[in-house]
């Protein structure tokens, strides 16, 4: 650049793109977009000048045909006109909570509206989805709109990567991993349905693997758990847990999931149907009613927690609540779910079987056992073969009896 910089040569300044070479002398241009340089083979002022401003005609024509091209990209990427370049998927959430599955929150109380959201498959296909489902939907739409990382436009051009990057902090959880994904995938699909987008992104984003639990608890361990619930420590005092054992035996017995356990009233006993009563009530996740005829253990066991509120002098439409020596917020209150996972959890480190069983898997040990005592049934209440197979860790072998006889045996033929 020294001949630019050359005082005699301040008249290359009209010429942008027009330089001289200091070894030699020779006039050469540099491209104004791509700046790669070019000999003009002269050193000849005036040829030299005339030859460039051939090129710089040239150049001008790229510049505006370039300028054109980068500006359409541009209206093309941010439309204002275009709602999904207005709405952030934070905002979006909120209005499909809101508004899709009636989830509101007023005065830091759960009020429940109209729900707009449908099952998509089984008997309740084409109805409103169940209230465990909506709760389940709104818990994890509240936590991503929580979320900073969900603060993007839905027509973000670099939506999946922002999705992923929403998705990134639950990798170490595969199950809330797959849960919060299945949520966004409604929510996506409803952003279809509003003409806001033209397809779910969701289809690209894989689940993550879930390690299969199959655990099978053996009855002895069970006794042991079980015998260290029913001595209840609490406020320095010893009192009589046997009422936290016999939860876990109605979880085992009732062969459900512990939610659908735990909301069981004393209006959903039958006494009247079959020889020893019926249990009704409906899943938690899917809405799905189930019957449950009630052998005589399991009767007598609904007799216990019967006789037990009397001897406590507690009147509750609940089967199962606290006993009166719990604190005042607590007392005579339905026992919560929470809080006997928790009282497992130490049972099980007290056994020295620390981590390696959990509340949930009694629901296998029942279904597992049941199949093995009445074979094929459905008392899980699942909706397809393949979840019924899922809670079934041992599988009997086929009997059959076989009546053929030799063909070659004419006599006994």
């Amino acid at each position: 650049m020294g001949a630019r910089r050359d005082r005699n040569r301040h008249w290359l300044d009209r010429y942008p793109g027009l330089y001289i070479r200091e070894r030699d002398g020779m006039f050469y241009v540099r491209h104004p977009i791509t700046r790669k340089q070019g000999s003009l083979q002269t050193d000849d002022k005036d040829l030299a000048i005339r030859r460039w401003a051939i090129l710089n005609q040239m150049w001008e024509e790229e510049r505006r045909e370039f300028d054109a091209e980068l500006m359409a990209g541009n209206l093309s990427m941010c439309d204002p006109m275009d709602d999904a370049n207005r709405i952030t998927l934070k905002e979006y959430l909120h209005t499909w909570r809101t508004e899709s599955i009636g989830h509101r929150v007023v005065n830091g109380r759960t009020k429940w509206g109209k729900c707009n959201v449908f099952s998509q498959r089984g008997p309740n296909r084409g109805k409103p989805i169940a209230l465990g489902t909506r709760i389940d939907y709104a818990s994890d739409a509240q936590q991503l709109e929580a979320s900073e990382a969900s603060d993007f436009l839905l027509a973000d051009p670099q939506l999946l990567r922002r999705i992923r990057r929403l998705l990134s902090g639950w990798l170490t959880k595969p199950t809330h991993y797959n849960g919060l994904r299945n949520t966004l995938s409604r929510v996506f699909t409803h952003a279809v349905q509003d003409g806001l987008i033209d397809r779910n992104p969701m289809r690209d984003i894989q689940k993550i693997s879930e390690p299969k639990r199959e655990v099978l608890i053996p009855d002895e361990i069970y006794k042991e758990i079980t015998t260290r619930l029913c001595v209840h420590q609490i406020n320095r005092r010893i009192k009589d847990g046997t009422w936290r054992a016999k939860i876990c035996d109605l979880i085992y017995m009732m062969s459900q999931q512990p939610i659908d356990v735990f909301g069981l009233k004393e209006e959903q006993i039958r006494d009247d149907q079959s020889e020893f009563g019926e249990i009704h009530f409906a899943r938690h996740k899917t809405g799905v009613p189930i019957v449950i005829e009630m052998n005589e253990e399991l009767r007598d066991l609904i007799e216990w927690f019967r006789d037990w509120k009397k001897s406590e002098d507690i009147i509750s439409p609940y089967l199962m609540v606290y006993p009166r020596y719990f604190d005042f917020r607590s007392r005579t209150r339905p026992v919560r779910h929470r809080y006997i996972q928790i009282a497992w959890a130490q049972a099980c480190e007290e056994a020295g079987y620390k981590g390696q069983y959990q509340l949930r898997d009694l629901r296998k040990k029942g279904l597992t056992d049941e199949f093995l005592s009445q074979g094929e049934n459905n008392k899980g209440g699942h909706e397809t073969e393949a979840m019924r197979k899922h809670y079934r860790l041992i599988r009997p072998p086929e009997r059959s009896k076989s009546t053929l006889k030799s063909p070659r045996d004419t006599e006994k033929n």
